[in-house]
């Protein structure tokens, strides 16, 4: 909704060696609170290191290496719009900050929405707001909530608001009160456009005898998931940043999350804007990151927003308010951690947070197309069939990482990061030192069976099925209190172990009766192939003399030379 005024308007383009048109920041298509909570954590760390407080620049400074006048002096009438919770302030006519009336009438009705489905449908605390805006400088009506409509890149006290002379790519910025974190106010981006990295184009208003240059914001933010430009339908980028801001907003009454910040503040609000706003799905540019986010814990993860795939989970799956309680378990102690406070809900409601945790790796293996291979009530969202597929390591990979050069080894030790989730595709995983939780995704045709892993005895049966799949991931995660796999079996029938055999380990028979002295193995014609004799209640045979004594096929064994014969592949 960039509007140019040819008359008053004169746009100056220039490239020169150094600077690069079109070039997208790095915070391109971000939330301006992260960007400002960032900047102010990374203050506070460059103190306590010794340095001194970062310098915040006048107000006639602002953007000073292209503004050559004063802030106000870029807008004209200052005009309210007023509903039943809100304030809205914007300009209208020429220069960076202009809007149009349907901008402000659907601004009004999303932010409503927000503030009903925060307050009333969630049961979260009502948001407080300052007394008087950054930049417009306006007074705040007693009991209302103060939204300024403007132009992101060029505020008038950047410093203040974003700890940064400009945002560029952000939809909106919630900032608190100096004096007191509950109070807060919103700056909604007036157009959806930004300025590049480095700038091109500028453009200018005339104030009387005075020409008043800006940077042109020439680049537009774009939803992903449907394929529309934002600075068009503006309408449902209002939506999205009222739910998300809004949620910015609610954070600071239950805790100061420019002090303490925490990926949970960017996840949930990211949550919450795809929870009210379904239809939009401007989410979608996150969750890549952290389906292929791999043996990575959730405090590292790089992309924050993307860890609303999680809120989404246990919104679904455990209970629509959980996040209050989150949010009041921050507001008594705000240092405290989000793995922490979900292990305590959770408690509240009998769960276990490693169950609950894998329940969720094991659901968020199965996005893409293999989200139609099962029941719609195991899908972690509604839109999971959307998403990208996971990219489970492969064995070859494996053996890449793990400098492996024998090519038929197919075994492979899982991961054990805590706060994390691991996807392997194909192999057997060697259990015995694994501390966590771990599932099967057998795939066969249209149909995907989940195993979970409890001992090492279903170990084998998935191995067994697995041989006649089509293929197979396997799923593993620790987050708070990881136990060992059972490796004894109170199973007491006889079996192999692994299965099918595959010629890179010992072949192993437990458990073995102490009334019988030898095993005997016949193959499938039933001809005696060894007689091995064994003295404990598991035996196992050494993969070379495996190797010598029987080619790929299925064969029987039994304890002793009578009695019921189990089967067993080789397939080397």
């Amino acid at each position: 909704m960039r509007r140019q005024f040819p008359a008053l308007i004169a746009v100056l383009a220039f490239v020169t060696t150094t600077l690069v048109a079109g070039i997208v920041p790095a915070q391109a298509h971000k939330c301006g609170t992260a960007f400002a909570i960032q900047n102010r954590l990374q203050n506070q760390k460059h103190k306590a290191a010794g340095g001194s407080a970062a310098r915040v620049l006048p107000a006639q400074t602002f953007a000073k290496s292209i503004a050559n006048c004063d802030a106000h002096e870029y807008y004209d009438s200052v005009y309210t719009r007023e509903t039943e919770h809100f304030q809205i302030f914007y300009t209208l006519g020429e220069g960076p900050h202009a809007t149009i009336p349907e901008f402000i009438d659907s601004l009004a009705s999303s932010l409503e929405d927000a503030f009903y489905f925060h307050t009333k449908t969630m049961g979260m605390r009502t948001p407080q707001g300052i007394d008087t805006t950054s930049h417009y400088q306006m007074p705040v009506k007693k009991g209302l909530y103060p939204i300024e409509v403007a132009e992101i890149n060029f505020l008038r006290d950047p410093q203040s608001v974003l700890g940064a002379t400009r945002c560029n790519g952000c939809y909106g910025v919630t900032y608190p009160d100096t004096a007191d974190h509950n109070k807060s106010a919103i700056i909604i981006d007036n157009d959806f456009m930004f300025i590049t990295q480095f700038p091109t184009q500028t453009a200018s208003i005339d104030k009387g005898e005075k020409s008043c240059t800006y940077p042109l914001s020439t680049e537009t933010l774009y939803n992903h998931a449907h394929g529309y430009s934002y600075s068009e339908n503006w309408a449902n980028a209002i939506r999205v940043t009222a739910f998300h801001e809004m949620f910015h907003a609610i954070q600071l009454r239950y805790a100061d999350v420019y002090l303490y910040g925490g990926y949970w503040v960017e996840a949930s609000a990211t949550a919450n804007e795809e929870i009210g706003a379904p239809d939009i799905d401007d989410y979608f540019l996150y969750v890549p990151d952290f389906i292929r986010s791999t043996a990575i814990p959730l405090d590292e993860i790089s992309d924050e927003y993307s860890i609303s795939v999680l809120y989404l989970y246990l919104y679904k799956h455990v209970d629509q308010h959980f996040d209050k309680e989150i949010w009041e378990l921050f507001a008594k102690n705000p240092k405290s951690s989000f793995n922490g406070n979900l292990k305590k809900i959770l408690e509240k409601r009998n769960l276990s947070v490693d169950s609950v945790f894998h329940d969720f790796a094991t659901k968020l293996a199965l996005s893409g197309e293999k989200a139609n291979t099962v029941d719609s009530s195991l899908w972690l969202w509604k839109d999971q069939p959307r998403w990208p597929a996971p990219e489970p390591m492969s064995m070859a990979e494996y053996r890449r990482r793990h400098r492996i050069s024998d090519e038929t080894v197919e075994r492979f030790e899982p991961d054990t990061t805590l706060f994390a989730f691991s996807f392997y595709a194909g192999g057997s995983p060697i259990v015995d030192s694994y501390k966590g939780k771990a599932t099967a995704l057998v795939f066969k045709g249209d149909r995907t069976d989940i195993r979970d892993i409890a001992n090492t005895s279903s170990l084998d049966s998935i191995n067994t099925d697995a041989f006649y799949a089509d293929s197979i991931m396997w799923v593993f995660s620790r987050f708070d209190n990881p136990r060992r796999i059972p490796e004894i079996v109170q199973d007491s029938t006889l079996r192999a172990y692994p299965i099918p055999w595959r010629g890179t380990s010992n072949l192993c028979f437990t458990p073995l009766p102490e009334s019988r002295k030898f095993i005997e193995i016949r193959n499938g014609r039933g001809d005696l192939v060894l007689r091995e004799p064994y003295t404990k209640t598991t035996h196992c045979i050494d993969a070379d003399r495996v190797r010598t004594k029987m080619a790929p096929g299925v064969y029987r064994f039994r304890a002793g030379s009578s009695g019921k014969m189990q089967k067993f592949l080789i397939v080397y």
